[in-house]
Order: structure tokens, then sequence, then C-alpha cells
């Protein structure tokens, strides 16, 4: 995992090495200013729930966590539980974002279709309505970060 103080400002990106998820990618994007003391972020992954191989809960989508000098963190946790492979690049945080992105899209417009709903009209409005969408998904939305 890449140390702390060489993050970009909007977060790293990685790919999941093992497991159901081999290949997709999650992020660890920055709650705050690298540099500026807590170091806060929070992980973005491919679903709501992220299971271990055994099929037992690792971590939920969103979860947040500070830099802690000596390891144990939810992003040591991620790297250890699923051989993540992290990178500094922004280009790759820029893809995956975009990635997690289309994911979320899906699964509203199956929301939307499970209740008899048009599919979301991306194009004119690129944040869901609240009251068509659960609510966990809906703040999922709010940690949606734009290039």
């Amino acid at each position: 995992m890449p140390d702390f103080a060489s993050w970009p400002a909007d977060g790293i990106a990685g790919r999941i090495g093992r497991g159901d998820r081999a290949g997709e990618w999650v992020i660890a994007s920055c709650d705050d200013t690298p540099f500026d003391p807590p170091f806060g972020y929070h992980l973005v992954l491919p679903d709501d729930e992220l299971l271990r191989d055994d099929g037992s809960l690792l971590l939920v989508s969103g979860c947040s966590d500070e830099e802690r000098p000596d390891g144990g963190g939810l992003i040591d946790l991620l790297t250890n539980e699923l051989d993540v492979t992290w990178s500094l690049d922004h280009a790759d945080f820029l893809i995956a974002d975009a990635a997690w992105n289309e994911a979320f899209k899906r699964e509203v417009d199956q929301e939307r279709e499970q209740n008899g709903l048009r599919p979301f009209d991306w194009e004119a409005n690129p944040r869901p309505p609240k009251e068509e969408s659960e609510s966990f998904v809906w703040w999922l939305t709010s940690l949606r970060r734009r290039p």
C-alpha cells in the first residue's frame, strides 16, 4: 500500500487480486487534504458489501478510516485479504471512478425496472432522485467524486 504522503489529492485506486471480485477496481478516496493530519479516507468498493474468500463480510462500501502509522487500518485489511494492488496514477483513479459510476447507474436502473419505472435519464440529471432509490444508494451518490 503506498505511503499516505504520496497519494494524489483525490485518492488512489487498486485492483483486487483474488477472490470472486478479482480484477475489479476499489478506490481509497481522500476525505481530507493530504498532509493535513489526521489524514482520512473512505473505501469505495465494487458492491455494497465485499466478502472474504470464505463468504464472510469483509467491508462495507463507504467505510472510513484514517492513517495508522503502524498499519492495521481498513485499507491494510482490504489489501491483505484480497491482495489489492494499489496505483498512485491519477488516470487509474479516474478509470476506477468511471467503472464505479457505471456500476452505480446499472444498479439504479435495475432497481427502477424492478419498481416498474423507466430507466433514469442520466444525461438530463446525473443524480437520481432520493425517493426513487434506496437510502444507501443515495448515500453512495454523495461519495461520488467528479474529475
